[in-house]
């Protein structure tokens, strides 16, 4: 099932055991099939410490089974792990070859040989931003400063960008309230520059007004790879992003799939939830959903 428009009582969304085994049937859709995950709420566990998170091992499995068909028949499937972390990073955590790695937010992209090492990832940064990279490193360093550099608090460089991740905040709303107010104070004192704010529940993320995001991201996979069908998962206000991309493209014709929105420890923002077609409550149901497409498509194979 699909939806382009609001959800209403005679076309509920898909959630639960439902919304898996309609994912699982996509894979059965002739064409190529492409598959986006997010990581954080995704395909990782919520934790409060984002250096701690770790990928569900039943979606690492899932991912590989996809990761082999994909060596196999390039022309049938694609994986692409799209998040705000680095690509480094999340290919030390997902640790699954032959996949693409599209870090913050789709401006880095990597990949590595499938049993092959993450650490050897080829990562190209999209070039472009980098009048950015040194006001990110001074807001990196001197917002902790200002902020008297508290245990909840943790910075995450990715070159032209820097994220603020407030999670392990007792209390986020006025942790990022804090966040905010030492940006600006650091901004008084610095040359202007060109970073802005964007979609994040959790963190404060600073990246290239110009770079775009999640959308874009997801734009220049379906002009790349043209796919038949897309099957996109994510629990945070950028993936968002990515599920409208998708949702256009379907409106016009040129694929089908499904967004799917997953709930985790700390609720969905209502805009993941108006852009998804499918809702599920746990990265171990996303693990489980995965495992049902790359069963439908072994299956043909």
């Amino acid at each position: 099932m699909t939806r382009d428009g609001p959800t209403t009582e005679a076309e509920p969304i898909l959630q639960g055991s439902a919304a898996i085994r309609a994912i699982g049937r996509l894979g059965a859709r002739p064409g190529r099939l492409l598959v986006v995950c997010d990581f954080d709420g995704t395909l990782a566990e919520g934790s409060r410490d984002p250096a701690a998170a770790t990928i569900v091992p039943l979606a690492r499995r899932a991912l590989r089974r996809l990761a082999s068909i994909a060596a196999e028949r390039p022309d049938r499937v694609s994986v692409a792990i799209l998040t705000g972390r680095t690509a480094a990073d999340v290919a030390a955590r997902v640790r699954v070859g032959g996949v693409a790695y599209l870090g913050d937010h789709g401006l880095q992209a990597g990949t590595f040989e499938r049993g092959g090492d993450p650490a050897r990832l080829e990562t190209t940064f999209r070039a472009g931003h980098e009048s950015s990279i040194a006001p990110a490193e001074v807001l990196a360093t001197r917002v902790p400063e200002v902020l008297g550099h508290p245990a909840w608090l943790f910075v995450e460089r990715k070159g032209p960008s820097v994220a603020f991740h407030v999670r392990q905040a007792e209390d986020r709303v006025a942790a990022r309230a804090a966040v905010e107010a030492a940006i600006a104070e650091v901004d008084r004192g610095a040359p202007p520059h060109d970073l802005a704010h964007y979609s994040g529940r959790l963190v404060i993320d600073l990246r290239p007004r110009d770079a775009g995001g999640k959308r874009e991201a997801f734009e220049a996979l379906l002009s790349e790879l043209r796919p038949a069908t897309v099957v996109a998962f994510g629990d945070d206000s950028s993936d968002a992003d990515g599920f409208a991309a998708l949702r256009a493209a379907r409106g016009a014709g040129t694929l089908d799939g499904m967004a799917v929105g997953v709930t985790g420890p700390h609720g969905m923002p209502d805009d993941v939830r108006a852009a998804a077609d499918a809702l599920l409550e746990t990265p171990r149901d996303v693990a489980r959903a995965l495992s049902a497409v790359a069963r439908v498509v072994e299956q043909e194979l």
